[in-house]
């Protein structure tokens, strides 16, 4: 019997199972201190070693790698279950009891673990917990049982939830305070338990060491806090932060760990752009502030020289002015602002005058740039974009037009960009996140599955063996003997037990598990489930997993009384459990079906699964959406029946289709088909609602009617797609809506606690509508502020509970709206990420289910060829008078062959020529022209299973009855459908330089009289000339011609506005430059047709452009000659003119890239819009049945609703009387069109707060009075669709343009980074930016006194740091000033500000006498001398300044963009850096998109102009500044809605066709407008501008950033290598681009990371080979490029092209003469040589030998290389020095100088034969003999 180490004895033994878990007890606790003591004495000798080491350390070359360290193990982390490797051998009794760590990172730790029922992992502190309670205490013990019970967790949430709907509940005082104490105590307790289970802070793994238990812990004090101290007051709200514990619990939910995961990491991430934002907003508010300060408090006051005479007393001006009655007002109550003397600001009106600085700033007085805190507000609120229309309305009002400047720069800078920074940042984190989780499900499912495959093996391997084991005892005496357990072989000398398992330290495989014993132990493997290891004399090895299983399997079968192994166990439950699933399935579900049964099945199926069925039900479904959006308010009775009974026919249609469908496939199989699912659901809905019509308040149900208009997916790809993405975002978007739903109740709960007591008192019974009176009120608040609406409530909020709410709102937008929301998007676009548009990747895999729409529409158009093969046939027949040909067709009649072996395919006939050699070849030209040969066999395509093919043929498949498959493998050819859409070719387009022949080919093939033309006299002359104009046109000259008739034409069009009538002489010019125009365009037009040709310029689409507008100039002078120019259809094609301007994109290269991408992204667009409408319809047509009719009420003469006590219903309004009058709402909805105007206003959140209100306040019946919140649940509709229909529907936009975007830049990716590694790729690119840098000339040193200290002082780091710190200080010093500040504060202020202006001047005085001229060079100190220039005369001439446009303030502020200098000093300052690095990348294309934007806000101006100059202002959004009726006002306006700000406003002002003059006089206009014309005016301008170019802008900031993020965190910025050029520059001042041997350690260690080589680095830079030039010179570019490629790890540069690299070196003037590496080989060679010769004199010459041992006699033993080298060797002592200096840690540079002496020679060495010595590996102390 083999014994297999240990002796202890068998009984004890036998009874002990293999287990990584054992008990911790007083001896596990006693073993850890011990391990602990002897770790810290091992450390401590270490310490010692390594210092006595260290000068034997240095004078070894090699540089040790460091030990790695060890971490703890992922799997085993605290709060995470049990790996399943580890899972078989838990035992029951192991549940809740201290156990030693699993982990073996925390063996010397001072922990231990305890695991829970559900198998979670605790780890806690093995010391004693307040320095009493031991890990034996028994109270400690039982608090940590019921700490890792499942159940105190779930008690401990439910108790949480409790507590939430408590505090949302309106409870009586009493009540509220009992259940709070109650609570409190709840919480008490969990936490007393945590404590003593965990221990207070002091440890690790204790009370305070887990973040969550902050939360707790400060929850419980304020409860305790406000229980004893009740004058603290409301701290109570504080604690709905106890909600935030949810998401701790519910991360275990592995969706929502992602997004709860992706939120953390967001916010984390979003420091950068944190600091990044607060200081762009402060620079903004300061700007403001120095321009707008006071401003917006100018009103309009009734004439004073009017109203109180010429002669006033102070007093008297006072008071009048103070008099808010005598200050005009708008409808709204607010203060009209004026712009004073400022001649394009606000007017006021007829009998009042603007005075400035009067009274309080608007909206309660909380918009204003009057201090730096309502500035920062201000700025942030434009940021924001919300409500900032108003603010932009305030400033421009009082300012003037220019001022929209400052808007633009804030929008396009501060809120594109920065708000898209954070949207780019949440998606970044996301994708992360996701990425990682798929990996951790992906390793967790890999681990599993690998388990259960080594289960089943053993399983089936140890079977058969389980009989012969039974009947062989000597097998069961040696495997049930004691050697085999563990415990005896891992027991040491001290007899604990010290089997762990191990961390993942240096393993490949990081999910193996193994098992680490003594040293002597070779190691326990978990993942393979080994016992032990055990050597047998008498039989060879063992496996220790067979031994484990053989034993279980024995236990099993000798004792069946005994405790089964669990593996064992789970073999033979896995031969008895039947799964219930297939049980049911069995049972239910797999019966025989008759044949009567079948043979009706066959027949209902041939009917109902038809093609033709499935076009009729679809064109049922669409006739059913128009039976559904026909209802609309006002309908006759017979009209509502007619309606009502074709829903009804539907209805029966779809039961119909849905009952034959069963019975042809049988339930269980239409079950498979989730369409069958779907339409089965809505058959049932529909008749649930027929049995409920009766019930009141069930109406809702119709809707599911409306998800018919799904099934629509089944045949629209790209709905289906779409669809296909919502329901694979359907987990993650009820994950996010999950935290949606806690953001917003823990905001909604904090709002109610914090505010709600305040709004009663204050506003009384007049409370407005958005408040936090209760739960329901709070919920839609805070909702609101996540659709980015806080400013409006924060001040109404404000006047109620004060300055609390501005945090308060804050804080809520920025979680809620810019982290929370913006990862709808991240998930929108990730998901876009995984299935294109274009292509859905999953249909290529599996053959997608036959498309029989398109099966249905093929059959008609094979029809169609049917008949045109007869008619040919004919037609044939006739011709040749022959005998007639039979014709075969096939059952489609799409081909047929005619017996003489022509084919007709497609309907064409080709003549079949067979060839000597075999082949068939087709005649006709559409074989060439397709590139395909001719379908030649009788087939039908439609039988084959549908490809996917490249040119967009429409797939057309065989229904499921049709049979007819003919058999086309005979003729072996590709078929042709001649049907499908032509296969676009995208060649690359080579300009030519000559035009095109005269004739086309046909022409000239067919004719031969065009070739004789051609080649004719005049022919050639002709085309001679035409060459002459090709060349004319193509001259640059031309096209600038050209560019400037369109710029000067679109001017033209700009200056036509309402004043044209005015100027008489302005008039007349722009009438003649008009037809001036024209004729030029005409010439231009006329000559590209000359040089052209006609084929060429008609297939341009830019011409065919230019052709309509010249098309549609010469019609107007056409009608104007004919004097039909009134004609109302020419004033339309008038307005047409409007697009000249896109005539300039095609010239215009940056425009023409943009406007290229967007027509590729259209098709894409179109179809989100069409889906878009899709979802919308549903929304629309619902909320016609809730509102229609809903939205009249009974209003007074001024327009205010009439109180509901006042009036009930339409009768007793008309009948009033004070002649009340009953009107509808503008935006209703009465129709579904109209529907869609409101639905548009809500999803783009302007206007939507009236439409939610009128809902809100809707009557139970049409002809009702409205009343305050008589319908609340509309609220609920609302947030649904501003979920679905605005959240969603509107980011997919972003999701598609994105999604183009990147497919674009796939294609323009090239070629030749297809062919490259990563690691090349990043190396390739680094090249590429280094040929764009080469060393500068440094500044030279000037020689005299001052001058070269002044220069060593202005140019260090230091001094720039110091001068920033200054301007910072003079920042903070502006932030100061404030509106109505005392006499005081401006003086001192005024002496601050001249103590700045004297060290700026110093400063510059300074620089100046350092740099000398080099100081105008810098563009920054050129910025700086002009500020100091203007500040001095500022302060010299004092108010003379103020009159300039910008003062010289302005400009100090500008100066804080110096930081930038600043940032690159700032190691932690780089994610800053990426972020404005990313700014500089997008810049180029954001230029562009900003022209494309432009462009349509002009061509919408002058069209805005054309229609809507006459019409009445002030109405609705409309006044005297922002209207149409001037170019320049047009632009403002739609700068404005090009954010949809405000379109409300306008829309209400141009469809204002009651207010208004309808029927004008001779000399008046009609100043109406129309509700259609500006529908369609608004609606495309946004979704051209807003949801179309503004989201292009979010693309382009979403994709540089990825990529500057990729960039900084993969390879190298072009900023490093400029930080490598300014470094460079100390070593090489006059820019030679070389630098000496010597230099190279220090310099390398001089660069900054990630370049950068810290000492000592010599062997490192011998490694880099970097080549040596004459003069023992370096180039620099050689060591950029060592550099590059030592950080990127890249040695081989493989396939990039040697032209690339190349022309990074410019010529170099020197020759290669060695490198780094080859010296430090010739430097060793000569090191072993001197050795050799060392020994030779010391064997030889015998110690003492004086003169003549130099002699040496070459005869004797030694070769004669040898003597001649060392002849040439130096002094062996001086060598020997050398050899000093390197053991005194010096680098070997000095060693380097003796190359010139020995270099010939070893390279003479080098070659000879016997000598291999030099090549020897580079490691210095190895044993070398020579």
């Amino acid at each position: 019997m083999g014994s297999c180490g240990g002796d202890g004895p068998g009984e004890v033994e036998e009874s002990e199972e293999f287990t990584p878990f054992r008990p911790f007890t007083r001896a596990s606790l006693f073993n850890m201190e011990r391990r602990i003591a002897e770790e810290a004495a091992a450390k401590e000798e270490e310490l010692k070693m390594l210092a006595a080491d260290e000068a034997a350390a240095e004078s070894d070359d090699e540089e040790e790698a460091p030990k790695e360290e060890m971490k703890p193990n992922p799997k085993l982390e605290a709060g995470k279950k049990l790996p399943p490797t580890l899972e078989d051998f838990f035992m029951p009794e192991h549940v809740g009891r201290p156990l030693e760590d699993i982990d073996e990172f925390y063996m010397n730790k001072m922990t231990f673990v305890v695991i829970g029922k559900d198998k979670t992992i605790f780890r806690f502190s093995a010391t004693d917990g307040f320095f009493l309670l031991s890990p034996f205490n028994y109270v400690r013990r039982a608090a940590l049982y019921i700490l890792v019970h499942p159940r105190f967790s779930l008690l401990v949430m439910l108790t949480i939830i409790a507590n939430c709907v408590q505090m949302a509940w309106n409870f009586a005082p009493d009540i509220s305070n009992t259940l709070e104490y109650v609570f409190t105590g709840i919480y008490t307790c969990e936490a007393v338990v945590k404590m003593t289970a965990r221990g207070y802070v002091l440890k690790p793994f204790t009370y305070l060491r887990d973040p969550w238990n902050w939360l707790d812990f400060g929850v419980i004090a304020i409860a305790y806090m406000t229980m004893f101290v009740p004058d603290l007051g409301n701290l109570s709200a504080l604690r709905t932060f106890r909600v935030l514990r949810a998401l701790k619990t519910v991360a275990v939910v592995p969706g929502l760990k992602t997004i709860v995961g992706a939120l953390l990491e967001a916010v984390i991430r979003l420091r950068d752009v944190g600091i990044l934002t607060s200081f762009m907003l402060s620079i903004f508010a300061l700007i403001g502030m120095q321009l707008y300060s006071g401003r917006l408090r100018n009103k309009c006051i009734l004439n004073v020289g009017e109203n109180l005479g010429p002669n006033v007393t102070d007093e008297v001006w006072t008071n009048f002015t103070l008099n808010t009655s005598n200050i005009y007002k708008l409808d709204s109550g607010e203060f009209l602002v004026c712009g004073g003397n400022v001649s394009t600001g606000g007017q006021c009106p007829e009998g009042y005058e603007c005075l400035q600085y009067i009274g309080e700033n608007p909206n309660f007085g909380y918009t204003s740039f009057d201090n730096f805190g309502w500035a920062l507000l201000c700025s942030f609120r434009l940021m924001t974009q919300d409500y900032w229309e108003n603010l932009y309305m305030l400033v421009l009002r009082a300012e003037g037009l220019p001022h929209s400047l400052y808007f633009i720069f804030v929008i396009l800078l501060g809120s594109f960009y920065l708000v898209n920074l954070i949207l780019a940042i949440v998606a970044m984190s996301y994708e992360d996140q996701q990425k990682a989780d798929q990996s951790d499900a992906e390793e967790a499912r890999q681990e599993k599955e690998d388990y259960e495959n080594s289960k089943n093996k053993l399983m089936n391997e140890f079977e058969d063996v389980i009989h012969e084991i039974t009947k062989s005892p000597s097998v069961v005496s040696n495997t049930s003997d004691p050697q085999f357990s563990p415990g005896s072989e891992s027991k040491g000398e001290d007899g604990v037990d010290k089997i762990s398992v191990q961390s993942e330290k240096n393993s490949l495989d990081p999910h193996h598990l193994t098992v680490a014993g003594t040293k002597d132990d070779p190691g326990y493997d978990l993942h393979k489930r080994s016992k032990g290891y055990c050597r047998t004399p008498s039989a060879s090895q063992v496996d220790p997993k067979d031994v484990m299983v053989l034993r279980e399997l024995i236990d099993h079968v000798e004792t069946n009384s005994r405790t089964r192994s669990v593996l064992s166990g789970s073999i033979f439950s896995m031969m008895e459990n039947e799964p219930l699933k297939d049980k049911i399935w069995r049972l239910l579900c797999s019966w025989e079906v008759p044949v009567w049964f079948a043979k009706i099945q066959a027949i209902v199926g041939f009917f109902i699964l038809d093609a033709f069925v499935d076009l009729f039900i679809t064109l049922c479904i669409l006739a059913n959406t128009a039976f559904l959006g026909a209802d609309q308010h006002g309908l006759t009775q017979e009209a509502m029946h007619t309606l009502e009974a074709g829903n009804q026919v539907f209805t029966y249609i779809f039961a119909i289709e849905c009952f034959l469908k069963i019975i042809a496939l049988g339930f269980i199989q239409y079950m498979k088909d989730g369409w069958n699912v779907f339409d089965f659901i809505v058959v049932a809905f529909s008749f649930l609602e027929k049995l409920l019509e009766d019930v009141k308040g069930l109406s809702v149900l119709r809707t599911f009617r409306l998800l018919r208009v799904f099934k629509l997916a089944k045949s629209w790809q790209t709905l289906n797609m779409l669809i296909s993405i919502v329901a694979r975002t359907l987990g993650a978007l009820g994950n996010l809506t999950f935290v949606l739903g806690i953001v917003i109740f823990i905001f909604a709960i904090m709002g109610q606690q914090l505010f709600a007591q305040y709004y009663p008192p204050y506003f009384g019974d007049d409370i407005p509508r958005w408040n936090f009176k209760d739960f329901l009120h709070s919920f839609m608040i805070v909702f609101r502020v996540l659709c980015g609406e806080w400013i409006d409530s924060m001040w109404y909020c404000i006047e109620a509970a004060g300055y609390p709410c501005i945090p308060f709102f804050l804080l809520t937008y920025i979680i809620g709206n810019l982290v929370v929301l913006n990862l709808f998007l991240a998930l929108l676009i990730a998901s876009f990420g995984t299935e294109s548009l274009a292509s859905d990747s999953g249909e290529e895999e599996a053959p997608a289910a036959p498309n029989k729409l398109q099966e249905a529409i093929s059959r008609f158009s094979r029809l169609g060829n049917w008949i045109k093969v007869h008619v040919i046939v004919v037609v044939k027949r006739t011709r040749e008078k022959k005998r007639p040909l039979p014709v075969t067709v096939d059952s489609g009649g799409k081909n047929g062959t005619l017996l003489d072996g022509s084919v007709i395919g497609n309907g064409n006939v080709c003549e079949m020529t067979h060839e000597e050699n075999g082949h068939i070849t087709p005649s006709t030209k559409q074989a060439e022209m397709n590139g395909d040969t001719v379908d030649a066999m009788l087939s039908e395509p439609s039988t084959r299973t549908p490809s996917r093919t490249s040119g967009g043929e429409n797939r057309s498949t065989l229904s499921d009855t049709d049979s007819t498959i003919s058999d086309d493998s005979e003729t072996g050819l590709k078929p042709v459908d001649a049907t499908g859409d032509p296969v676009i070719n995208n060649a690359d387009l080579v300009e030519t330089e000559e035009p095109d022949p005269c004739f086309c080919n046909i022409f000239r093939n067919k004719c031969t009289c065009c070739m004789k033309v051609e080649n004719s006299a005049f022919g050639k002359m002709f085309f001679g000339w035409r060459t002459k104009a090709f060349t004319f046109i193509q001259h640059k000259y031309f096209e600038t011609f050209i560019i400037i008739m369109i710029l000067a034409s679109s001017l033209a069009l700009a200056l036509e506005d309402i004043y044209l009538d005015e100027r008489p002489i302005l008039k007349l010019v722009l009438i003649y430059m008009d037809q001036v125009f024209t004729v030029v365009f005409f010439l231009e037009m006329l000559i590209k047709w000359f040089a052209y040709g006609l084929k060429y310029y008609f297939t341009d689409a830019w011409c065919w452009l230019d052709f309509v507008i010249v098309a549609i100039s010469l019609i107007m002078i056409v009608a104007k000659v004919a004097n039909i120019g009134d004609a109302e259809s020419l004033k339309a094609m008038r307005t047409l003119r409007a697009l000249r301007p896109l005539r300039a994109v095609s010239r215009w290269e940056g425009m023409k890239v943009v406007v290229n991408a967007l027509i590729k992204a259209i098709p894409s667009i179109f179809n989100v819009l069409l889906v878009c409408l899709v979802f919308w319809l549903i929304f629309g047509i619902v909320g016609v049945q809730f509102f229609k009719g809903k939205f009249h009420k009974c209003v007074d003469f001024e327009g205010t609703r009439v109180n509901y006590s006042e009036v009930k219903n339409k009768t007793e309004c008309l009948n009033h009387p004070n002649n009340y009058s009953w009107e509808n709402s503008q935006i209703n909805f009465d129709n579904v069109l109209n529907s869609y105007l409101a639905l548009f206003q809500v999803a783009t959140y302007k206007g939507w707060i009236d439409i939610i209100r009128d809902s809100v306040d809707s009557p139970p019946e049409i002809d009702d009075q409205p009343n305050d919140e008589i319908n609340p649940l509309m609220y609920i509709y609302f947030v649904f669709f501003i979920v679905f229909g605005s959240f969603f529907t509107l980011n997919l936009f972003i999701g598609v343009i994105i999604d183009n975007f990147n497919k674009q830049k796939k294609k323009a990716g090239g070629s030749l980074e297809m062919f490259m590694t990563e690691d090349q790729k990043k190396y390739y690119k680094a090249m590429k930016r280094m040929q764009s840098k080469s060393p500068m000339k440094a500044v030279p040193r000037p020689n005299w006194f001052p001058g070269n200290i002044l220069f060593d002082v202005t140019t260090t780091q230091k001094f720039d740091i110091v001068i920033m710190a200054v301007i910072i200080l003079n920042m903070v010093t502006m932030t100061m000033e404030h509106y109505e500040q005392t006499q005081a504060f401006t003086r001192g202020l005024y002496w601050v500000n001249f103590s700045f202006i004297v060290i700026f001047t110093a400063e510059c005085i300074m620089k100046i006498t350092g740099l000398r001229l080099y100081y105008f060079k810098i563009p920054w100190n050129v910025f700086d001398f002009v500020v100091v220039v203007l500040s001095i005369l500022g302060l010299s001439l004092g108010g003379y300044l103020e009159e300039l446009p910008v003062s010289p303030t302005l400009l100090r502020v500008v100066r804080v963009f110096r930081v930038g200098r600043v940032l690159r000093l700032v190691k932690s300052a780089k994610g800053i850096r990426t972020l404005l690095f990313s700014l500089a990348v997008s810049l180029p294309a954001l230029f562009n998109i900003g022209l494309l934007l432009f462009l349509v806000m002009f061509i919408w101006a002058v069209f805005g102009m054309n229609f809507f100059k006459d019409v009445k202002t002030p109405y609705g959004g409309l006044d005297d500044v922002f209207n149409f009726q001037t170019f320049f006002k047009s632009i403002i306006t739609l700068f404005q809605m090009c954010t949809s700000a405000g379109w409300d406003g306008v829309l209400k002002g141009l469809m204002n066709t009651k207010d208004c003059n309808s029927n004008p006089q001779e000399d008046e206009k009609n100043t109406c407008g129309s509700y259609p014309l500006a529908v369609m005016y608004l609606v495309t301008y946004l979704v051209i501008s807003f949801l179309v170019v503004v989201n292009m802008y979010i693309a382009v900031i979403l994709e540089n950033f990825s990529q500057a993020t990729e960039d900084v965190q993969q390879g190298l910025t072009p900023e490093d290598f400029d930080m490598f050029y300014e470094k460079w520059e100390k070593y090489d001042p006059d820019a030679t681009q070389y630098i000496s041997l010597d230099r190279l350690s220090d310099f390398v260690d001089y660069l900054d990371e990630p370049l950068k080589l810290t000492k000592p680095n010599y062997f490192l830079l011998v490694k880099l080979d970097i080549p040596i030039y004459e003069g023992d010179r370096l180039f620099c570019r050689d060591i950029l490029d060592a550099l590059t490629k030592n950080f990127l790890g890249t040695s081989e540069t493989g396939d990039i092209p040697a032209e690339e690299i190349g022309e990074a070196k410019k010529k170099i003037e020197y020759d290669i003469i060695s490198s780094t590496l080859q010296r430090q080989k010739e430097h060793y060679a000569a090191k072993i040589i001197q050795k050799a010769y060392r020994n030779y004199r010391t064997t030889h010459g015998g110690g003492g030998g004086g003169e003549e041992d130099g002699s040496i006699d070459v005869t004797k033993d030694s070769p004669p290389a040898y003597n001649e080298i060392i002849v040439e060797i130096p002094d062996v002592n001086s060598n020997e020095t050398n050899e000093d200096k390197r053991d005194g840690g010096k680098e070997s540079i000095e060693m380097q100088n003796m190359d010139s002496k020995h270099d010939d020679d070893t390279t003479e060495e080098e070659t000879n034969p016997d000598h291999t010595i030099v090549e020897i590996d580079l490691k210095p102390d190895s044993d070398v003999v020579a």
